[in-house]
């Protein structure tokens, strides 16, 4: 190796140890609950006061009292003594023999059993008949104080992204200020001679540079801050001095790298990574692709080397950028999706070379008739999935083949898609 730096190979599941082994999360931050959609709460948030906070009327109707004023003939006669809107806050005592006109929501009165539906009841006058066996019904149509959240039941446990459900939760629990674990500040620089920016005259031997984009796009996705987006050529010196400016100016919590990854005079990365007296913490992975891949510090800032061709790079960020991020976030540790795997049928026969490592293949995963399948993704297509193979290196020299309907590891990194229909 150029730098003479030892090799240090891991496995993938090595690799999730070590990244996360260099992780903390980042300092909290109180931000209004308005802002907080798929923010980290930093600490857990107890319910104010129960829900609901009163007793609640279900339907609209009648809240009676225990016992009737009289009863004839079959049918239990009540005293209507008044009304009780949604909204009112007078509580209001229910006499034996008396009846409330209520509206659905509003505070039952005290003394009340239960509440009859309108269309059970006939009113004539201040009087109200209801069936006498109305009375010995199950269902009382009240919906008591602390029946859905009691007062200091945890609402949001600490580490959980929070979702719309949990804002409205919050929002009825009364609380205006969420602390939450602070947004990665991330860095992105490119690297290769051949890169032009879009919209730049195209020559031969040169392509657009497309990894900041996509970076840029699934950092979004995974509520991160792209603070610095850079393209550089295969230069150690030119990237040293982007990598110091975006260390001094930008002060990132994270930096990528594409580009640079290639065996000996190629390895630029690394290269830089030594020169700039950082730590490697592996600079090879059992996996492809991912072989020539890097993650280190840099003045205790984390930066992680990927290949230069975009799909590799996709399939990378999935695999180890995101649960880098998600350590930062404060997400919890079973809410990481990168340390999931599940089980799928394969609906289409795959190649794979004979290495012995980790092979990841980008993927298409439907759910049908309850099961959960999966097949390569078209080069055209969006991915929601990573499949996992590994073919042992038994000898033989060349690829082997994984058939159809054989069961596979994958991981979900998006929605499963309605069904197997596809155009490549």
């Amino acid at each position: 190796m150029k730098n003479n730096s030892s090799t240090l190979a891991y496995s993938l599941q090595e690799a999730h140890t070590a990244i996360a082994a260099k992780l903390s999360p980042l300092a909290q931050e109180q931000v209004p609950l308005a802002q907080t959609l798929g923010r980290i709460n930093a600490v857990s948030i107890f319910a104010d006061h129960p829900k609901p906070s009163y007793a609640q009327s279900t339907r609209d109707g009648f809240a009676l009292a225990e016992q009737p004023h009289s009863v004839v003939e079959g049918s239990a006669e009540f005293q209507l003594s008044g009304e009780i809107a949604a909204g009112c806050i007078e509580q209001q005592q229910v006499q034996a023999g008396q009846a409330y006109r209520i509206m659905t929501g509003a505070m039952v009165p005290c003394g009340t059993v239960r509440v009859v539906p309108f269309e059970i009841c006939r009113e004539k006058e201040a009087r109200l008949s209801v069936p006498r066996e109305e009375l010995d019904r199950k269902e009382l149509f009240i919906r008591p104080q602390g029946k859905d959240i009691k007062q200091g039941q945890r609402l949001v446990t600490a580490g959980t992204r929070l979702c719309p459900n949990h804002l409205l939760m919050l929002a009825e629990n009364g609380s205006q200020e969420i602390w939450v674990h602070r947004h990665p500040r991330v860095a992105v620089i490119c690297t290769g001679s051949e890169l032009v920016k879009s919209g730049e005259a195209l020559h031969l031997g040169q392509k657009i540079s497309s990894n900041g984009v996509l970076l840029a796009a699934i950092l979004q996705q995974e509520h991160c801050l792209l603070v610095r987006s850079v393209t550089v050529g295969d230069d150690t010196d030119m990237i040293m001095t982007r990598i110091q400016q975006i260390l001094a100016q930008d002060k990132p919590d994270l930096m990528i790298s594409t580009g640079g990854m290639g065996p000996g005079k190629f390895d630029l990365m690394e290269q830089v990574v030594t020169r700039l007296g950082g730590k490697p913490v592996y600079n090879r992975l059992k996996v492809r692709p991912g072989k020539a891949t890097l993650f280190a510090l840099i003045d205790n800032t984390p930066l992680f080397a990927l290949p230069g061709p975009p799909p590799a790079v996709r399939l990378l960020f999935h695999e180890l950028v995101v649960p880098g991020l998600h350590r930062l976030q404060g997400l919890l540790k079973n809410d990481i999706i990168s340390t999931e795997l599940v089980d799928a049928i394969l609906t289409e026969p795959m190649g794979i070379r004979r290495t012995g490592h980790l092979v990841l293949k980008s993927a298409v995963a439907t759910l049908c008739n309850g099961r959960l399948q999966v097949r390569p993704a078209g080069k055209l297509e969006q991915m929601n999935a990573i499949i996992h193979l590994v073919c042992e290196a038994d000898g033989k020299a060349g690829r082997g083949e994984v058939e159809k309907n054989q069961l596979v590891k994958m991981r979900l990194v998006g929605p499963l898609v309605a069904s197997n229909h596809y155009t490549t």
